[in-house]
């Protein structure tokens, strides 16, 4: 550990700053918390979103079933089914009412119909194109509609030319069973994984805007330059008390040579006291004798 200056004799841990130091850069330090919160805040925001497009997902698989479609497909269908249209997304079509074997070729041949709405009854197709028209959807992704024979329609011959438009292969879960099982899986895995990592930075981020908030509180206290006044003012006042604390030795040490004279003094009064005590009863010895021998002496001269 690294130790603080002589006059703190405290050991601090390491990595810590001095009083010092955290002055010289609380600014610094300010600014960096303020992009780590703001870095946070983004990062908490992305995956709680992502949590809960997971949610919904998973929400739509409930305990089985496939992906569901977008949402731009599902408000197609929802309206044509108001109209009295018979309508089904592409891919639900596709896994109910394909062969699996014909997945792949009818993926291939018609990807823009899988990925939107096949029209159940052809007679509805002029129908449905009359009423969307007229709805105003306004849909963010292009929707394909078609009848389930285009869907089925054959494919151009293997040998033709290449058109250069390919497939992005496609999530299987959107058709297959299977794979949606298996996609629920690892959503509910990927958000039990979430869900830990959004609690950590949820508590480092609340750590973080503590500190930040506890460093702004302190610079608006002690503003920049204040420190060292206070060290300042710190030092003459330990030198003030050094200059203190020398008098005050000073003026012991003479009231204890006052005391130690004023013992003696008393000591000298006493032995006075008891000088004067024995003249007194010498004194009054003689006295007492000079008074005998003047009755003696009448004594004789009567007799």
């Amino acid at each position: 550990p690294r130790t603080g200056s002589p006059e703190e004799g405290t050991a601090r841990p390491e990595g810590s700053l001095t009083a010092e130091e955290l002055d010289r850069f609380a600014d610094e330090l300010r600014e960096l918390l303020d992009d780590a919160v703001s870095s946070a805040e983004r990062q908490l925001f992305e995956l709680r979103t992502a949590a809960a497009d997971d949610a919904r997902i998973l929400g739509a698989l409930g305990d089985g079933g496939l992906l569901p479609p977008g949402p731009d497909v599902l408000a197609t269908v929802e309206f044509l089914g108001e109209h009295g249209i018979p309508a089904l997304p592409g891919w639900r079509y596709l896994a109910q009412a394909v062969d699996p074997a014909d997945h792949a070729r009818v993926l291939a041949a018609r990807p823009e119909l899988v990925d939107g709405v096949i029209i159940t009854d052809p007679d509805s197709h002029t129908r449905a194109r009359e009423a969307l028209s007229d709805a105003a959807l306004l849909p963010r992704s292009a929707v394909a509609v078609g009848t389930a024979a285009a869907l089925l329609a054959p494919t151009p011959a293997a040998d033709s030319a290449d058109s250069g438009v390919f497939l992005v292969p496609p999530n299987p879960a959107m058709h297959d069973e299977h794979a949606a099982d298996e996609e629920r899986q690892a959503l509910r895995a990927r958000a039990t994984e979430r869900d830990a990592e959004i609690r950590a930075l949820a508590a480092r981020l609340g750590k973080d805007r503590e500190l930040a908030a506890r460093l702004a509180s302190w610079r608006t206290g002690c503003p920049a330059g204040r420190l060292a006044e206070l060290a300042q003012a710190a030092q003459e006042a330990r030198a003030f008390a050094e200059e203190t604390e020398a008098e005050l030795a000073e003026a012991r040490t003479v009231r204890a040579e006052a005391e130690e004279a004023a013992a003696e003094a008393a000591q000298v009064r006493d032995e006075k006291q008891e000088a004067a005590q024995r003249a007194r009863r010498a004194a009054d010895a003689l006295a007492g004798l000079a008074f005998r021998l003047r009755e003696r002496a009448g004594w004789q001269a009567k007799l």
